[in-house]
C-alpha cells in the first residue's frame, strides 16, 4: 500500500458515504442522481488506469454499467425520456444505441449465459411510490434486440441480481422498514423452481466469484460491513474481509482479487491479505466512483461517477 493510503481512505470515507445515500438500491421511487458512466483500460499489476473516457457525458442519470455480448458491448441504464431504459455502448465505434422501449423502467442490465439474452429489473409501476413501486419490481428476460420476453420468475421486490450459471440466479429482495423486514439474499433455481433464502441484512452488490461462489456484503453489523461468500447451492457462508467504511460495490478479477472503490481509488483484496490496499487511482474523476465492473480479462473497467453538479 502507498505510504499515504490509510490517510486517503479515511479522508474519502465521508464522501463515499454520501454517494451510497444518493445512489442506494432500486427500492422506492426517488429522484435519481446526476451520474455518468466511464470506460477505461486497467492493469492491476501495474496499478494503472488509462484511456479513461466518459461514455455518457450528459446531465442526468447514467449508471449500472456492465460488459455484455462477449465483452464487445457495455450495457447501462439511462434516464433520457422521464424513465430509465437500457442502452448499449460499442467501444469499437463509440456508438450508443437505445435498447429498451417499454413504458416501464429498467435497471441493472446483465448478460445472460445463453449469449442471446440479457436480464434486467423491470419496474411495472414507474409512476407509483413507496411500497406500490417496490412491489412491482420483477426480474425480466429480454432479447438482445430489447424485446421483453417474460419474467424470470414470479417474485416481486427484486432490487438486484446475479447469475450463477444458466439455471441459478441470486437476488436481492428489498425489505420493508415499516414491517421490520430486512433486505434478503435469495437463490432461485430455474429448473426446480425452488427459492431459498440464504442471508439477511445484505448490500446491493451480488457478484459471481472466479471460484464459482457468490459474494455479497453482510451488513448485519451496521458499524462493520463484511464481504462474504456462499456456494452456488446456498451452502457454506464464509466471511472474507471487512469492507472499507462506506464501500459496498465489489467485483472480481480472474485471479481471485476482489476490487472495490473509495473516492477515486480502486482498492484490492486477495487471500491471505488481512485488509484492502490501494491498487490504483482513477485520474480526473470529478466525484466519488462506484459500481465498478471489469470485463472477463480484468483489463477493462466500467464505473459510475457522481458528478459535482449534483446537489447534496
Amino acid at each position: 500500500m502507498r505510504d499515504d493510503g490509510q490517510a486517503k481512505l479515511a479522508a474519502r470515507a465521508l464522501c463515499t458515504c454520501l454517494l451510497i445515500i444518493a445512489t442506494g438500491c432500486a427500492s422506492v421511487r426517488q429522484e435519481l442522481p446526476n451520474t455518468d458512466v466511464y470506460l477505461a483500460d486497467f492493469d492491476a499489476a501495474a496499478g494503472s488506469v488509462r484511456n479513461v473516457r466518459n461514455i455518457t457525458a450528459r446531465p442526468g442519470y447514467d449508471n449500472q454499467a456492465s460488459f455484455a455480448e462477449g465483452d464487445s458491448m457495455v450495457y447501462f441504464v439511462s434516464d433520457r425520456t422521464g424513465g430509465t431504459d437500457v442502452y448499449r455502448y460499442e467501444p469499437a465505434t463509440g456508438m450508443t444505441t437505445r435498447v429498451t422501449f417499454t413504458p416501464d423502467q429498467e435497471f441493472s442490465p446483465t448478460a445472460m449465459t445463453d449469449g442471446r439474452s440479457f436480464s434486467a429489473i423491470r419496474v411495472r409501476k414507474p409512476d407509483a411510490s413507496d411500497e406500490a413501486y417496490t412491489n412491482s419490481q420483477q426480474l425480466w428476460r429480454y432479447e438482445l434486440s430489447g424485446r421483453p420476453v417474460a419474467p424470470v420468475n414470479g417474485l416481486n421486490r427484486i432490487g438486484y441480481h446475479c447469475w450463477l450459471g444458466g439455471n441459478t440466479v441470486a437476488m436481492f429482495i428489498v425489505g420493508d422498514d415499516d414491517a421490520k423486514r430486512p433486505h434478503t439474499l435469495v437463490l432461485y433455481d430455474l429448473v426446480s423452481r425452488i427459492t431459498s433464502t440464504i442471508a439477511s441484512n445484505i448490500g446491493r452488490s451480488l457478484q459471481h466469484m472466479p471460484d464459482g461462489r457468490l459474494s455479497f456484503v453482510d451488513k448485519s453489523d451496521t458499524t462493520s460491513w463484511m464481504l462474504s461468500a456462499v456456494g452456488a447451492s446456498g451452502s457454506g457462508i464464509a466471511p472474507l474481509v471487512t469492507m472499507p467504511k462506506g464501500s459496498e460495490d465489489v467485483c472480481w478479477l480472474p485471479d481471485g482479487m476482489a476490487l472495490t472503490t473509495e473516492g477515486a481509488d480502486i482498492l484490492g483484496w486477495k487471500p491471505p491479505m488481512k485488509t484492502w490496499r490501494i491498487v490504483a487511482s482513477i485520474p480526473s474523476a470529478n466525484g466519488p466512483v462506484s459500481r465498478l465492473r471489469t470485463d472477463a480479462t480484468g483489463k477493462r473497467i466500467v464505473f459510475s461517477v457522481l458528478e459535482p453538479t449534483q446537489g447534496r
